[in-house]
C-alpha cells in the first residue's frame, strides 16, 4: 500500500476485468446519448419551427438535471452501496428520456415532450459519472488507477464522437430520425442489461469490501493527528469543483457554439464537413485521455491538471489563428488536451476522500462542478456576442482567459499525502 493511500486496500493482482469492462460500456452509452441530446433537440426544433424559449429551456433543464439530481442522489448512494445498482439504473433513465424524446420527433406535443424528455434524461444522466467512477476508484484503487480511469473515459470519448453521426446514418436506414432515436434508446437499454451482467459481481463483493474498509476508516480515524489532514483534503474536493466548474465553462461554452464558428466565421455550413470536423475535436479524447490516464499514475496530479488546461488554452487560441489542415491539426490537439479531464478529475477525488463516500465527491466535482460549466458556459458566449455570430471570435478568447486563469487555483489545492510523483514542470 502506498503510504497515506486514502484508500483502505491495494488492488491485489489478477483483477476481474469485468468491472472495466461493464463501467466502459456505461461511460460509452451515457457520453454518446448525452452528446446526443443538443442534437435530437435541434432536430425538433428544425423540423417544428420550436421557438428559441423552449430550446433554451429544454437544454438548461437537461443540465441542471443532471448538475442537481447527482448531489441530491449520491449522499444516499454511498450510503446504500448502491454505485453498481444506480450506474444501470441511469442508463436505463437516460435512455428512457431519449425514446421520449422521438414523440417531439414525431410531432406530437413537441414543446412539451422536449420539456419533459430534457428533466427524465438530465436525471438519467446523472448517475453515470458519480457512480461508474465510484466503482473504478474502490475496485482498481492504487497506483494503476489512472490508467484504468483513462481507458475508461476513452469509451466516453468514442461514444460521443460517434453517436452524434451514427443518428443520421441509422436514420437513413430506417426511414425516418425519429426511428432512429429509438433505435439508440432501445440499445442503451440493451447495454444495460449487459452492464447488469458485468458489474453483478462486484455489486456482491463491494458490500463485504466496504464494511471492512469502515472498520478501518473508524480505526484509523481515531488516531489524533489525521483528523486535520483528512479535513484539509476533503476542502481539497470543494475546491477542485470550483476549478471543474471554470474550466469547463470556459472550454465547453467554446465547443457548445463551435458549430455556428465553423458555420457563419469559416463558412462551412451544414454540410458533412462540419460533422467531419465536430467529430475530429471529439476523437482526440479517445487517445487523449489513454495518454492522461497514464501521466497521472507517474507524475503530480495537480501539474497533469494544469499542464492539460493550459495546453488546451493555447491550442484553440492557435485555431482562431490559423486556417487549413493547420487549423485542423490544432483542433484535434485541442480535443486531445481538453477532453481528458475524467482521469484527472476522478483520480484527485480518489486521493483526497477515504472509500466509501466517492459517490457523493464525484458528483459534487464531476456534476455539480462540470455540468454546472456546461450550463453557464453556452450562456457566457450568448452574451458577449450578443445576437451577432460575428463576434465568437472574441468571444471564445475571453473564455479562454477564464479558462487558463483556472489554473491559478490548481496552485493552491492540498497535496495528498501519499508518495510523492515527479511535476511535469521539473
Amino acid at each position: 500500500m502506498e503510504t497515506g493511500d486514502m484508500n483502505p486496500e491495494k488492488s491485489p493482482p489478477g483483477l476481474s476485468i469485468y468491472p472495466l469492462i461493464a463501467t466502459s460500456i456505461g461511460h460509452f452509452t451515457n457520453d454518446g446519448t448525452l452528446f446526443l441530446v443538443p442534437v435530437v433537440i435541434d432536430l425538433a426544433a428544425s423540423l417544428y419551427g420550436t421557438g428559441t424559449l423552449i430550446v433554451t429551456a429544454s437544454l438548461v433543464l437537461f443540465y441542471l438535471s443532471t448538475a442537481i439530481s447527482a448531489n441530491l442522489l449520491g449522499p444516499t448512494i454511498d450510503r446504500k452501496h448502491f454505485q453498481a445498482g444506480g450506474m444501470v439504473l441511469g442508463i436505463v433513465i437516460l435512455s428512457s428520456g431519449l425514446i421520449m424524446y422521438s414523440l417531439s420527433v414525431r410531432g406530437t406535443m413537441v414543446s412539451t415532450f422536449l420539456v419533459l424528455s430534457s428533466i427524465v434524461a438530465g436525471v438519467g444522466a446523472s448517475f453515470y459519472h458519480p457512480t461508474g467512477s465510484s466503482i473504478l476508484q474502490s475496485y482498481y484503487g492504487g497506483g494503476r488507477l489512472g490508467r484504468y480511469l483513462g481507458i475508461n473515459g476513452s469509451a466516453g470519448s468514442l461514444g460521443r464522437a460517434i453517436y452524434p453521426s451514427l443518428l443520421f446514418l441509422v436514420g437513413a436506414f430506417l426511414v425516418s430520425n425519429s426511428s432512429s432515436i429509438i433505435f439508440f434508446g432501445m440499445f442503451g437499454l440493451l447495454l444495460s442489461v449487459l452492464m447488469f451482467i458485468g458489474i453483478r459481481d462486484y455489486a456482491k463483493e463491494d458490500r463485504a469490501k466496504t464494511s471492512h474498509a469502515g472498520q478501518a476508516s473508524v480505526h484509523a480515524g481515531s488516531k489524533g493527528s489525521g483528523k486535520p489532514a483528512r479535513t484539509s483534503l476533503r476542502g481539497g474536493v470543494s475546491l477542485l469543483a470550483v476549478i471543474s466548474l471554470f474550466r469547463t465553462m470556459a472550454f465547453f461554452g467554446i465547443v457548445a457554439w463551435i458549430p455556428e464558428y465553423l458555420t457563419f466565421s469559416r463558412g462551412i455550413g451544414t454540410s458533412l464537413l462540419l460533422g467531419y470536423t465536430m467529430t475530429l475535436m471529439f476523437s482526440g479524447g479517445i487517445a487523449g485521455q489513454l495518454v492522461v490516464g497514464r501521466l497521472v499514475e507517474s507524475h503530480d496530479k495537480r501539474s497533469v491538471l494544469v499542464a492539460t488546461t493550459l495546453m488546451s488554452a493555447a491550442l484553440m487560441f492557435l485555431y482562431l489563428l490559423t486556417s487549413g489542415w493547420l487549423s485542423l491539426l490544432m483542433l484535434g490537439l485541442f480535443g486531445f488536451f481538453n477532453f481528458s479531464g475524467f482521469p484527472i478529475f476522478m483520480s484527485m477525488v480518489s486521493d483526497y476522500v477515504p472509500r466509501g463516500s466517492t459517490t457523493s465527491s464525484n458528483a459534487l466535482v464531476w456534476n455539480l462542478g462540470g455540468t454546472g460549466g456546461q450550463t453557464i458556459g453556452p450562456l457566457v458566449v450568448a452574451f458577449l456576442i450578443g445576437g451577432n455570430y460575428a463576434g465568437l471570435s472574441f468571444a471564445f478568447e475571453i473564455l479562454l482567459v477564464l479558462g487558463a486563469l483556472s489554473v491559478l487555483l490548481a496552485l493552491i489545492l492540498p497535496r495528498p499525502v501519499r508518495e510523492s510523483r515527479a511535476s511535469l514542470f521539473g
